[in-house]
């Protein structure tokens, strides 16, 4: 099927998560001075008239910024599983682990379930879990709350928060077994953390919207 492109107002579009701010500024320059915008962000009909986004909240940011009026997008059928599945990133990088293991501990109102990666364990960790931290050693904690979505966004921007003041984000990956993990550290002996988080269903981040709440960048995947 041809993608549904659309040339749409910038002010129709509620972003689901917030913008990358460490690539923001280079991405404006690089559209300055290329005047191309490249890879439409990608977009689905969200809450009253308007659009939700799914990808691409940080050229939409730029672009904003820029004083653009209108995107070019693709739009898709959000509850259409053919076109649209919701999972999430795991954000890998290298912490001081104790340090680490310290503030996630000291969140406000958090809880968390230590392990070790083993028969019976997913990478998922804790089913109620904001986030589930896995280090290199096969050791890891879950940080979970109650099951109000609200309090889990909560924990889960706390988490991010965390780990964006102790470390520069390295990369992004899809990672869904215990094999692709071992993989990944045996090629980046220089990473020693997995951060895996919860995948949100549509109506949970329309949920989230209509409350005015945003999740982190870099955690909801759509494929």
């Amino acid at each position: 099927m041809e993608p549904d492109l659309q040339l749409t107002p910038l002010s129709s579009i509620d972003l689901q998560e917030e913008f990358d701010s460490q690539r923001l500024n280079s991405l404006i320059e690089a559209m300055k001075q290329s005047g191309i915008l490249k890879d439409p962000p990608i977009v689905a009909k969200g809450l009253s008239k308007k659009l939700v986004q799914l990808d691409g909240t940080t050229r939409i940011s730029a672009l904003r910024l820029l004083g653009a009026s209108h995107v070019v997008v693709q739009v898709v059928d959000y509850f259409d599983t053919s076109q649209v599945v919701i999972k999430s990133w795991v954000h890998v990088s290298k912490v001081q682990k104790d340090a680490f293991i310290k503030g996630l501990k000291g969140i406000h109102g958090s809880q968390t379930e230590s392990f070790k990666l083993g028969l019976g364990l997913t990478l998922t960790g804790h089913p109620l879990a904001a986030a589930t931290i896995v280090f290199r050693d096969g050791t890891g904690l879950s940080v979970y709350g109650n099951s109000d979505l609200f309090d889990r966004v909560r924990l889960l921007h706390a988490v991010v928060k965390l780990y964006s003041e102790l470390v520069t984000r390295d990369r992004e990956e899809a990672i869904e077994s215990m094999m692709q993990l071992h993989e990944f550290f045996a090629k980046h002996p220089d990473k020693n953390v997995a951060l895996f988080f919860p995948s949100f269903s549509s109506q949970e981040i329309f949920s989230l919207l209509k409350k005015g709440v945003v999740l982190p960048q870099g955690i909801t995947r759509h494929i």
